[in-house]
């Protein structure tokens, strides 16, 4: 790398001797971990059962996607996000249909967690509402989503009672209704599979502290164990290790919660964190979604790869669909860079909001507000749009 490239090159010397060293010693320590790495997970696969993906079939496959703001646009007057979601539909590779969605929130009232949680739900909306108009004017052999079917329900509770201003819903619980009821008609389809890019669930782990003890834990995420020991063109299923995968990554979290605090792992009973783990994600499922948790269909989570080359993908799937039959659809068609289904890949670049344009939104709406020959006081606009923090340029 010349010195051009290097940008630690430009710091003062004592500073870049000082990195460079503090590199040589990271190597060192990443070598032996990934070292001590390959052994155990050779050790914890040993008993994984990787299934073949024996054949390869076509069909007719929909895909729906969202995306939102990275972050809002602060203003002093109030945040600003805009979304977008949409469909596309591939008879045997070919796209054969597309439609699209986007809208915009604003909010005068402070609280970035409850203005993320209300616009992930209106970003989720669209792209249910996209995929359900996919199924029925296309009836698709399988209906892709990002995500898993409820990735929308953190911190949903919060945002109850709040008011939102579109014709159909009235307040936060309606939107939240509407987006649970879309997914669980997604869901009884029996077509619907949730592509999971970014796991970081460490359901292994929480299995062998909980079967084995905390010197057994690899202290990796799911995905990088499987990415070192899953071979290519295979899929794995949590089945095979655990009923409920996401039970054993809830108990992963709280037994770390736990030993970060302080206590000893004598101290702690692992059948009661594994009971309180149950029992939070029914509490939070009932509080966030406002309903049982027992009457949501019983879904598992599954491991597909296609290619050495790039890391195997969890999927989300109902409790009877078989992996396999999955991954069949994808062998010819997925895209060997990322090792994904092409049309998911696809979908994600259509709708991704490029970087720039929240700001560029929200400068047009001031723009449409100084053009408004309503409002005299111009320097109210100015007011109400002025950067939070206008010593740094906002550009999201």
């Amino acid at each position: 790398m010349s010195s051009e490239e290097n940008p630690l090159l430009t710091l003062p010397r004592p500073i870049v001797d000082a990195l460079f060293s503090s590199a040589e010693k990271e190597a060192g320590n990443v070598k032996e971990r990934i070292l001590m790495l390959e052994k155990m997970a050779r050790k914890v696969s040993e008993g994984f059962r990787f299934n073949r993906i024996a054949g390869s079939r076509k069909g007719c496959i929909a895909v729906a996607d969202g995306s939102m703001s990275v972050a809002p646009s602060n203003r002093i007057g109030s945040l600003f996000a805009i979304y977008s979601a949409g469909y596309m539909v591939f008879d045997d590779g070919r796209l054969m249909d597309e439609n699209y969605y986007a809208g915009s929130l604003s909010w005068p009232y402070g609280g970035a967690r409850d203005f993320k949680t209300l616009l992930k739900l209106l970003m989720a909306y669209a792209e249910r509402k996209a995929a359900l108009e996919a199924y029925w004017k296309h009836n698709p052999d399988l209906i892709l989503l990002d995500g898993p079917f409820f990735f929308f329900r953190g911190y949903c509770r919060y945002i109850h009672a709040v008011q939102v201003e579109t014709p159909e819903l009235k307040t936060g619980l309606d939107l939240v209704r509407e987006v649970r009821d879309k997914t669980l008609t997604l869901m009884e389809t029996g077509r619907a599979v949730c592509v999971i890019r970014r796991s970081g669930i460490r359901a292994v782990d929480g299995w062998l502290i909980y079967n084995q003890g905390e010197e057994a834990c690899l202290r990796i995420n799911d995905k990088h164990l499987l990415t070192m020991v899953m071979p290519p063109m295979t899929t794995w299923s949590y089945r095979d290790l655990c009923e409920d995968p996401l039970l054993y990554a809830t108990f992963y979290r709280f037994y770390r919660r736990w030993r970060q605090a302080g206590r000893r792992p004598e101290e702690l009973d692992k059948e009661k964190i594994l009971s309180q783990c149950l029992e939070d994600w029914r509490r939070k499922f009932l509080s966030d979604l406002d309903i049982e948790f027992e009457k949501v269909p019983r879904l598992e989570r599954h491991y597909v790869r296609y290619t050495g080359a790039a890391p195997p993908f969890e999927i989300e799937t109902l409790a009877n669909m078989k992996p396999e039959g999955f991954a069949e659809y994808f062998v010819e068609f997925h895209n060997p860079a990322t090792g994904l289904p092409y049309p998911i890949d696809m979908v994600d670049e259509a709708v991704t909001l490029p970087r720039g344009s929240t700001t560029a939104f929200t400068e047009e709406v001031e723009a449409r507000l100084i053009k408004d020959q309503d409002i005299e006081n111009k320097t109210a606009i100015s007011d109400y749009f002025t950067v939070l923090n206008p010593q740094k340029k906002e550009y999201i």
